[in-house]
Parts: structure tokens; C-alpha cells; sequence
């Protein structure tokens, strides 16, 4: 059995708490548990995010608590357990916006891969969705503090976007869905 952690030093067991050496594997040296036989992998922590696209703009958020807060970014968050990316950005976008889509009219923008200052890497899968499969009202709620529309010339003017939104995956979103009624 192997368990996966996202801190960058570890030194007790997280299943029984006894006290971890090393061994090696095929991908290097990894912390490893003599007494229960648990060896620790350090992978990336899976996140999702979307956005809707109106026009010629793209819905972002603010971040209202956190290391990148008061940064503006897509919606979106971790990725529970037992949910597809897919869903987590939907779940995410109506938790943080007010706004709900269907997670079947999500379309995968790009992808990326994050390692902030403090170690924690991440991946992240980033979707979009017409303003036509939307519901709602756009309102910050959750951790967002606030909750806007960026025009494409804004966001190329003074690029809002945090590394886990990727500027050219929201412009290329704006160009795919943009609507001009």
C-alpha cells in the first residue's frame, strides 16, 4: 500500500504514527513505514477550475483568503475525493460565483502543473463554459471577495491571472465561446 502526501517533510507515519525511514523505489528514495509497511509518495494535489464566457469576456475571482490572496483567478478549487475534475470546477464555479453549469458543458481549456514557495505542487485542469449554459447571478461568495467579468483587453492590458489560471487558456476560452449578442 503506498499513501500520498502533499507536505514536503514527513517523519511520522500518518496511518499508525510511528517513526518513518527510507527505502527505495524505481522513482528514488521515499519515506517508508517499517511498522506498517507503508511506503509515502509526495504527488501533486489535483485542482479545477472554470470560467464563463460572456462576450468577450471571461468570469474570474478574487482570492479572499489564502497565500494568493487578493489575486484574481478562475473559480475553483481541490478536488475531493470521490469527484472528476469536471465536477469540482462546476461545484467550485457555483460555490465562488453564483453561477452553476452543467458539468457535461465544461470544455478543458488546458492543464498546468504548480509548485508554490511553500513546496505544495499542484495540478491543475481548466474548463470553460458559454454564458448560454450558465444559471444564476454572478455574486463572490465562499473564499472569492469578489467576482467580475475581464474583458480580453483587459486581461492582455494587465494580465489578472494567477499561474493556476494561465493567461492564454482564458483568452483562448474567450475566443472559443465568444458570442457577440
Amino acid at each position: 500500500m503506498s499513501y500520498t502526501v502533499e507536505t514536503a517533510t514527513v517523519s511520522y507515519c500518518p496511518s499508525c504514527g510511528a517513526s518513518l525511514n527510507a527505502r527505495k523505489t524505481h522513482e528514488g528514495e521515499r519515506p517508508y513505514c517499517p511498522d506498517c509497511d507503508l511506503t509515502l509518495y509526495r504527488n501533486p494535489v489535483p485542482m479545477a477550475r472554470a470560467t464563463v464566457v460572456d462576450r468577450d469576456a471571461a468570469l474570474l475571482i478574487e482570492m479572499g483568503e489564502g497565500r494568493d490572496e487578493g489575486a484574481w483567478a478562475l473559480p475553483g478549487g481541490h478536488c475531493l475525493h470521490d469527484e472528476p475534475p469536471r465536477a469540482t470546477a462546476a461545484r467550485e464555479l457555483a460555490e465562488e460565483t453564483g453561477l452553476a453549469v452543467d458539468p457535461s458543458d465544461l470544455t478543458l481549456i488546458g492543464d498546468g502543473h504548480l509548485s508554490f514557495p511553500d513546496g505544495a505542487p499542484m495540478v491543475s485542469f481548466n474548463y470553460a463554459a458559454a454564458t448560454a449554459d450558465a444559471t444564476g447571478t454572478v455574486a463572490a461568495a465562499d473564499d472569492a471577495a469578489d467576482a467580475r467579468f475581464w474583458t480580453r483587453t483587459e486581461i492582455e492590458e494587465s494580465p489578472p491571472l494567477l499561474r493556476a489560471s494561465g493567461t492564454k487558456q482564458v483568452l483562448d476560452a474567450i475566443a472559443r465561446f465568444r458570442t457577440d449578442g
